[in-house]
């Protein structure tokens, strides 16, 4: 296993066996995903399973930095380069020099950006925003789309010379609804993690939460299963997590097994029963069930009149 990445469906191990021919690699490496799938996560194993692994990892997230910015975030300034330019500052891609720079959700960078870009991933070399030399820079360089980088590259968010030089080896990352076999093994993973750290004292999921969290198709993927687990771990004292645990967006999948048994049913009855459960999960405790269905008092109320809950 490289790093922390649960790789027991084929498609995982397949995409597994290609990165551990990558790490070494000075190509640029293109990841693509659904949001949620891990792309993060690769490119740290990326980075701190090779030989690059001492020198800096340096994250920047394009939608985050603001357009004015953003030249001088990656590139640096020379001093004098605008107005409150008094000093000069290192860019976030000088800052990675011997390293990684992974820029996360690459089709939101700016085209001209872009170009320049292109110039340090094909000639390692750039200029800093109000510089004349030209620098040269040892830096491997990573980027990730959540989008579909052939429609980026379409619509021209996304320069097709950047990306063709990118995607040299993409990796392409799974969504969780078709890698079942890695939800066991990632939900030991996070319960484990939520032990830890003091915040639960349970061991496993029910039969019956596991089976309703192996149903559902994650269209948060990774990252919302984790938050499923450590919404469990938050509302729950028990050594068993049962299906109250649960979101109400799981409860609500019409796979989910409801004592044992797969049924479909309406989303009405999969709420009443939802409830039912909850409150003899809180011993009849009104603020408690309250809290765990995300729902005030007065809201919870309402429900049990409506479905003639006692």
């Amino acid at each position: 296993m490289l790093g922390n990445v649960v790789a027991t469906a084929p498609a995982m191990r397949a995409l597994m066996h290609d990165l551990s021919r990558l790490i070494e690699a000075k190509s640029p490496v293109l990841l693509q995903g659904e949001s949620g799938t891990g792309k993060d996560l690769i490119a740290h194993v990326i980075h701190y399973s090779g030989s690059r692994r001492d020198a800096p990892f340096i994250r920047v997230h394009c939608p985050s930095i603001p357009e004015e910015l953003l030249e001088s975030e990656l590139f640096g300034h020379e001093k004098g380069a605008f107005t409150d330019a008094r000093h000069a500052k290192l860019g976030k891609i000088e800052l990675a020099a011997g390293g990684t720079v992974y820029f996360d959700q690459i089709h939101d960078l700016q085209p001209q950006l872009q170009a320049k870009l292109l110039r340090v991933v094909e000639e390692r070399r750039f200029e800093r925003l109000g510089g004349t030399r030209t620098l040269e820079i040892d830096v491997r360089v990573l980027a990730s789309s959540g989008a579909d980088p052939e429609a980026a590259v379409k619509n021209g968010s996304l320069r097709a010379d950047l990306y063709h030089r990118l995607s040299v080896v993409p990796l392409i990352l799974p969504p969780l609804r078709t890698r079942r076999e890695d939800i066991a093994p990632l939900l030991e993973l996070f319960l484990a993690r939520e032990r830890q750290r003091g915040a639960t004292r349970a061991t496993r999921f029910s039969v019956e939460a596991l089976a309703a969290l192996q149903s559902y198709n994650w269209p948060g993927n990774v990252r919302e299963l984790r938050a499923a687990v450590e919404r469990a771990a938050l509302l729950v004292d028990e050594l068993v997590l049962s299906l109250p645990a649960l979101p109400p967006a799981i409860l609500a999948n019409p796979l989910t097994l409801w004592e044992g048994r797969p049924r479909l049913q309406t989303l009405k009855a999969v709420e009443q029963a939802y409830i039912r459960h909850v409150l003899e999960h809180a011993h009849g405790n009104q603020s408690r069930a309250a809290e765990a269905l995300g729902i005030s008092r007065k809201a919870l109320w309402e429900k049990r009149r409506r479905f003639g809950i006692p």
